[in-house]
């Protein structure tokens, strides 16, 4: 069964190499070869701005991840912990740096520390910044957020940024670690897209959390800014690679 993010962001499917193949064929996938640590770096990116990033390793078979193009950017420092998997600290330039787990879809631009490691990052200027509905609530305003949020949700705001496995990284192996986070942001703008390579709608907006996110959420939703939404995301981070491909 595929993740939620791919049916977010339109991209459900019961043969994902055909997907793969249909995205191949639309001559917008973008990729290197043979390069350190990889055989295979690719991402294709819809025009809708859903993205599937697609790796192979020597040894392996294609695997692939969805992903989301964003024109929010933040200055960050950025570690792997995995081969997608990496330790991003936002560095906005008000108010305290942020700590968060992101999958990012050009894993060749930060280096990959071990356990052991020395402090080796990599310091971006422009990191793009996304968040995939996995789950969410949506309320009308800030107003209706504080009369009508569930008692376990009171401690959180419509600014919370927080990744759920953030303390684990460096103690659990990075395969039981998650780029998921809750995430508290006020919509700012939204569109009801649809994702070319397979007809199907989704929302990608702008919102406002503690950062600006761009953000995918499915398209049953009813969304207009000043909605504020809760909720659990996945969060994707890009260099801008493909963009300048």
């Amino acid at each position: 069964m595929q993740a939620p993010e791919y049916q977010t962001l339109g991209f459900d499917t019961d043969d994902p190499t055909k997907l793969l193949s249909a995205a191949v064929a639309t001559g917008h996938v973008r990729g290197l070869q043979k390069v350190p640590g990889f055989d295979l770096l690719a991402a294709f990116t819809d025009p809708s701005g859903a993205r599937l990033s697609v790796v192979r390793r020597k040894g392996s078979e294609v695997t692939t991840m969805p992903a989301l193009a964003s024109a929010e950017h933040q200055r960050a420092t950025v570690h792997r912990v995995g081969e997608r998997l990496a330790r991003v600290t936002l560095l906005p330039a008000e108010g305290e740096s942020i700590e968060l787990l992101m999958l990012v879809d050009d894993p060749t631009q930060y280096p990959e520390r071990k356990p052991g490691d020395d402090g080796t990052v990599a310091l971006i200027a422009q990191l793009f910044v996304g968040a995939i509905c996995v789950r969410a609530d949506v309320y009308a305003d800030e107003d209706d957020f504080r009369a009508r949020r569930p008692e376990e949700d009171a401690i959180w705001s419509s600014r919370t940024l927080a990744s759920t496995s953030i303390v684990a990284e460096g103690i659990l192996p990075p395969e039981q670690l998650s780029p998921r986070a809750l995430v508290g942001m006020t919509v700012e703008s939204a569109w009801r897209r649809t994702n070319e390579l397979t007809g199907k709608p989704f929302w990608y907006g702008v919102g406002r959390s503690v950062v600006p996110l761009a953000f995918a959420m499915p398209a049953h939703f009813d969304l207009q800014p000043g909605n504020v939404v809760l909720g659990t995301f996945t969060l994707t981070a890009s260099s801008g690679l493909w963009d300048r491909q």
